[in-house]
């Protein structure tokens, strides 16, 4: 939507609330004057019925075109915009395979399932961000996709691994967190992972708040599930600085890696991660396989004995035989 085409839309809405018949020219001149820097995402969504019925609209059209009234002297009734915090969360790799909203999208994975609980109860509403959408509403309607960003996941192959984020939508996110706070002024938190933090413009990370995702397998969910307890005791600040918290890690030492389709490798976990990044080898797993809490990881192995059970799904996942 223009902004022409928003003047026309509410210059029947001016005329009813101020009861005049003659053209408000005035106002909508000094109307236009605020809206230049608005574009049709912003004018669009001033007009969906859900923010109508928080009469944002009327709020809106009072605070630019009265700013100096103290009181209405029309008969719609006035509410001031709240301002809202929100929640962003990143999108996860496993989906559904079928056209519904965004939250029955992602509630395939557990993780989405627990910070959603975090969200409903700690903030006003949440927004996903996604590698393919940008910026989206829980309840906005999407088509699947296979792809994410960053590292390959368990259940990704490596063909739907982004390794950088298309520059279209990283503008669209940049466009949507503006107007999410300078537009209507709401807090902003950013629970995502690194993968999405590190492309956004400095501007943008200086105005939004971000959590940093806690990594290894297990402790995004155990974190959230305890902050959703502390929500009954702590302010959603204090909440916030326990979520991205690491426990102390246990020494690791330098020994032997196995698999079946490359050399043996003599080193860290970490270093095993470097060195095979291009596969994919998430560092926190490989830690847990070099201290014997898992046995394999992408068919890297410490026990020898191992390599003889290990085999490769028609997907490409390696598992152990029993």
């Amino acid at each position: 939507m223009t902004i022409q085409e928003f003047k026309t839309h509410i210059e029947g809405e001016l005329r009813h609330k101020l009861k005049c018949d003659n053209e408000p020219t005035p106002i909508l001149d000094r109307l236009e004057l605020h809206l230049k820097d608005f574009d049709d995402y912003d004018l669009t969504d001033l007009l969906n019925p859900k923010n109508m019925k928080h009469d944002l609209y009327a709020s809106f059209l009072f605070q630019i075109c009265f700013p100096s009234r103290i009181k209405m002297d029309i008969d719609a009734e006035y509410t001031p915009i709240k301002k809202k915090r929100i929640a962003i969360v990143s999108c996860k790799s496993t989906k559904q395979d079928y056209t519904c909203s965004a939250d029955e999208m992602y509630s395939v994975s557990p993780i989405y399932r627990i910070q959603r609980e975090f969200f409903i109860k700690g903030y006003d509403d949440w927004y996903i961000m996604s590698s393919k959408y940008g910026i989206i509403h829980h309840t906005q309607i999407i088509e699947p996709y296979n792809n994410t960003v960053g590292v390959l996941s368990t259940y990704q192959k490596p063909e739907n691994v982004i390794q950088g984020w298309d520059s279209s939508v990283i503008n669209n996110i940049e466009k949507q967190l503006n107007w999410m706070v300078k537009h209507k002024s709401w807090e902003v938190d950013l629970h995502i992972s690194m993968s999405y933090y590190k492309p956004l413009p400095k501007h943008i990370k200086e105005m939004c708040k971000h959590i940093r995702q806690p990594m290894g397998p297990g402790t995004p969910l155990k974190r959230y599930a305890e902050a959703n307890n502390l929500l009954n005791t702590l302010p959603l600040d204090k909440i916030l600085t326990h979520i991205p918290k690491r426990p102390n890690k246990q020494p690791e030492q330098n020994q032997w890696w196995y698999h079946p389709n490359y050399k043996k490798f003599f080193g860290t976990s970490g270093n095993l991660a470097i060195q095979y990044k291009k596969d994919g080898i998430q560092a926190g797993n490989a830690y847990n396989v070099g201290l014997g809490k898992v046995s394999q990881h992408k068919g890297w192995v410490t026990d020898k004995s191992f390599l003889d059970k290990l085999y490769q799904t028609d997907s490409g996942q390696w598992r152990l035989k029993r």
